[in-house]
């Protein structure tokens, strides 16, 4: 289970190492190739986060660990599909309305896996408040048209934040052995 939380912490420490290159320098290969790695090891780390707190019968956490672990996995190769489309990300989506079906799915995952956080109570509140409005403004930005940067920040303490809790979920698990 150790390993899990691990695939997640190196996950995410990827997605806000490609955001903050993405502020300082907009997209380029290292964005891609990093949030690439992010998508493969991400949802392996969310389903860590749900295996962490099994003991709390959650089968909210698991429906929504499942559909985020599957959306991710869905989604590893397709940063490097845009990069290698020429496209920028607006005109790929429009050109290949599959990956909306992806986003949809992982939208769905991440809402019910954290609301499923605020139930389980095993980790802080404040991380399943993160978690929630984290993958709501992410999903807004593009669909509202608001600036990229909001995105940008708020994946940088996204990813902070899952971080934190499998660094908390394995303190947790060290503890108990």
């Amino acid at each position: 289970m150790k390993y899990l939380l691990y695939a997640g912490i190196l996950g995410f420490s990827f997605w806000m190492i490609s955001e903050i290159i993405e502020i300082i320098n907009g997209y380029n290969s290292t964005v891609y190739y990093l949030t690439s790695g992010y998508h493969l090891l991400a949802g392996i780390g969310i389903w860590g986060l749900y295996k962490v707190q099994l003991n709390n019968k959650n089968k909210l956490g698991k429906i929504g660990a499942v559909i985020t672990l599957i959306a991710y996995l869905s989604l590893t190769y397709f940063p490097i599909t845009v990069m290698n489309s020429g496209l920028n990300l607006s005109e790929f989506i429009d050109a290949n309305p599959i990956y909306k079906i992806f986003g949809g799915f992982w939208f769905l995952g991440m809402i019910l896996f954290g609301i499923s956080l605020t139930k389980t109570e095993y980790f802080p509140l404040w991380t399943a408040i993160v978690f929630i409005i984290g993958t709501i403004i992410f999903t807004a930005t593009p669909l509202l048209a608001w600036p990229t940067i909001l995105a940008n920040c708020t994946n940088i303490v996204f990813s902070l934040t899952v971080i934190y809790m499998c660094v908390f979920g394995l303190n947790k698990l060290n503890n108990n052995h």
